[in-house]
Order: C-alpha cells, then structure tokens, then sequence
C-alpha cells in the first residue's frame, strides 16, 4: 500500500492479512488461548510466544486442527472465527467431561487424561454470588459503574463503594483503574488494568478465605441468599436445601443437611450460606 492510503483502507489490508488461509498463526494463537481459558493450560503453554523461544505445543496434531476447524469449520452449522463455537467445540468434547480424580500411576494432565481442577476467575465468583442471591442484573450494555471516588489527581483514586446496589452487574462493567484495588477480589488474582497478562497467576493466600468469610460484600449477600432460600422454599430443612441448590446446584447429603441445620438454628441460616460460599465445590471446577 502507499503511505499516502487511507487509514481505513490500511485497516482492512491488515485484517485481511492477519486473517488470511496462508497465514494460520493468528488462528493457532487464538484456539490456543481459548483451550487455555477452558482447561486452564494452553496446548501452547507460552500463550505469548508461538517462536522458537517458546514451548512446543503437547498435541500438535490437535493444535493445527483446532486452528484449520477455527478457519474453516467443517462441521455443520459452525461459524468461521467463532469464539463461542469453539467455546462449544472445547466444552462437549471428552476432554472437558472426563473425571478430575488424580491416580498415582498416571502422567501427567498434559496428556489429557483427566480433567485438571482449577479455580474460577474472580468475576465468575462475585457473579456467582450475586446470581445466587438473586440480586444479580443482567442487562446487556449500557454504562459500566465503577467503586472508586471522581477522578481528581492520579494519587487521589480510592475505594468508595465496592459492594453497593449499583454494583450488582456482571463484574464485565466495572470501571477499573490502575492501581485500584477493589478490596475484595483483586486477593483472587484479578489482574491491575495497567498489566498485559497472557495467563493470570493463580495463588492461594489467607486473604482469600478472609474476604469470602468477612467482606461486607459476602456478609451482605449471604443474608439476600438466606432471605430468598426461605422466601422460596420455608422454613428449616427446605430452606437450606434450596441454599444447597443456589449455590452448588445440588442438594446436600445427609451429613451435609445434619450439620447444616445445626448451624442454622444455631446460628441463622445466613451462616449456612457463608460456609457454602467459602467449599471448594462453589470456587473450583472439580
């Protein structure tokens, strides 16, 4: 192209280049990042770095025909350069379905044999909550919210409302700053905005335990779940079913809904939502 071209007309070269048969790399990288995404480790494990320095891929059979279906999809009805097919594609597949459980004699879970359990993002785990609750908004658009004051000099951004009603949208809304930290689920690895991640780091710190039990937020909205749980269900043992099914969509076994009960005549039926909140079952894809 000439130097003198149109910015618009440059714009469209480059897509059609970047997207071109010839040049599978883009399709590669992408498929790579979405198999990251689903199973927490790419089939690339340097998602950043497709070049010599980087890792060979563990199947790179299945790499090049993640990437050939991602361009040119054979099967029926699928979209060419569709995330969500392939997101579709990655999560019926036997892969995703096979049982997490661990055996010593096996190799590693590169290879695909099982399963690998792993933590949720923070968002889906505030969304999780909200949901659970009831008090979740799920319109689609409009204006993002943010938790932090009106912007006056860059030293001076602070925390003001992290877990009010105009917060209750998908945490895809919320207005981030760098440097911000939303008090809450920044402990659960959500990255600063000012950083460039590949693949977010994945920690266990007390702190995290400490928000999910004490943050104003969960305090909150355990007692919004306790209140629907026996607006919907009763009282007593029907109620803390329905707090089973809220949250882990699931009812409890028999030893579950003993302690339970106890726990909520004990302590109220709030508590009961809390501890549900802090299993691993309601933050872990087993």
């Amino acid at each position: 192209l000439d130097s003198k071209s149109p910015e618009a007309k440059r714009r469209a070269h480059f897509a059609e280049w970047a997207t071109s048969q010839e040049n599978p790399l883009l399709a590669r990288v992408m498929v790579n990042r979405i198999w990251q995404h689903v199973f927490g480790r790419g089939l690339v494990a340097t998602a950043s770095d497709f070049g010599k320095a980087g890792a060979r891929p563990s199947h790179p059979e299945l790499l090049d025909w993640l990437a050939s279906e991602f361009m040119l999809p054979v099967r029926s009805n699928a979209v060419a350069w569709s995330v969500k097919d392939t997101l579709r594609l990655l999560l019926y597949s036997d892969a995703f379905q096979r049982s997490s459980r661990p055996a010593a004699h096996k190799a590693d879970e590169a290879l695909l044999w099982r399963f690998p359990p792993r933590r949720v993002e923070a968002e889906v785990i505030r969304d999780g909550i909200l949901l659970a609750s009831g008090k979740l908004d799920t319109k689609i658009g409009g204006r993002s919210y943010r938790i932090h004051n009106v912007k006056k000099t860059y030293a001076q951004w602070e925390v003001v409302d992290n877990h009010g009603p105009h917060t209750w949208r998908r945490m895809l809304y919320q207005e981030r700053m760098r440097r911000v930290d939303d008090q809450i689920f920044t402990a659960f690895d959500f990255p600063d905005c000012g950083q460039v991640r590949a693949k977010r780091p994945v920690s266990t710190t007390p702190l995290q335990a400490l928000n999910l039990m004490n943050s104003p937020f969960v305090v909150e909205q355990s007692a919004f779940i306790a209140a629907r749980a026996e607006k919907e269900a009763g009282q007593g043992t029907p109620a803390v079913k329905r707090c089973f099914e809220l949250l882990l969509s699931r009812e409890p076994s028999a030893a579950e809904l003993k302690a339970s009960l106890a726990v909520s005549k004990s302590r109220g039926l709030q508590f009961v939502a809390r501890a549900l909140i802090n299993s691993n079952e309601f933050a872990f894809i087993p």
